[in-house]
């Protein structure tokens, strides 16, 4: 997508359906993940998308004048998002959970991206700072989720927790 050439209710729209998409994977990955701290992130992660949509919502109603069809985009994204879970819903072990995490690293460059050039238009007004604001959220996942890959790299440890090891 070329933002260049949407305006800015339509990119507002275009934000509304990432977020949707971001809160749908984290949601879904949340349930399938062993680890119970990957879990509380990606829990945390879709009730910050969800809060991302709504403030998005509004800004489009203040703009446009109306409601966005919340349903239609709701129901795209959920088709999108559920095309990448694996086929079966078992748990995923720690060589899965990193390819949630670094799908969910590329998702929220992404929206940094995509935030972040919207705030530079010099028709963004009033929702430049939306923009801005959103991409330091954005940013902000971004970089809890390097962490955690991080910290999984280092042998499942998760932020300088190692499970205890019986000696002896």
């Amino acid at each position: 997508m070329n933002e260049n050439n949407l305006k800015i209710p339509d990119i507002l729209k275009e934000a509304i359906s990432i977020e949707i998409y971001g809160m749908e994977y984290y949601s879904i990955f949340s349930e399938l993940v062993e680890d119970e701290n990957a879990k509380s992130l990606l829990r945390g992660l879709a009730r910050d998308e969800e809060e991302h949509r709504e403030h998005l919502e509004k800004e489009y109603k203040i703009l446009s004048g109306k409601p966005v069809d919340i349903k239609t985009l709701d129901k795209e994204n959920r088709e999108k998002a559920r095309h990448i879970f694996p086929e079966s819903m078992e748990p995923l072990g720690i060589e899965e959970t990193k390819d949630v995490l670094k799908l969910g690293i590329r998702t929220e460059e992404r929206s940094i991206e995509l935030y972040s050039n919207s705030a530079k238009r010099k028709d963004a007004g009033g929702s430049k700072d939306m923009f801005l604001k959103l991409a330091g959220f954005e940013k902000g996942h971004k970089d809890l989720l390097e962490d955690a890959l991080y910290y999984l790299d280092q042998g499942g440890s998760w932020y300088g927790y190692s499970p205890p090891t019986l000696e002896g």
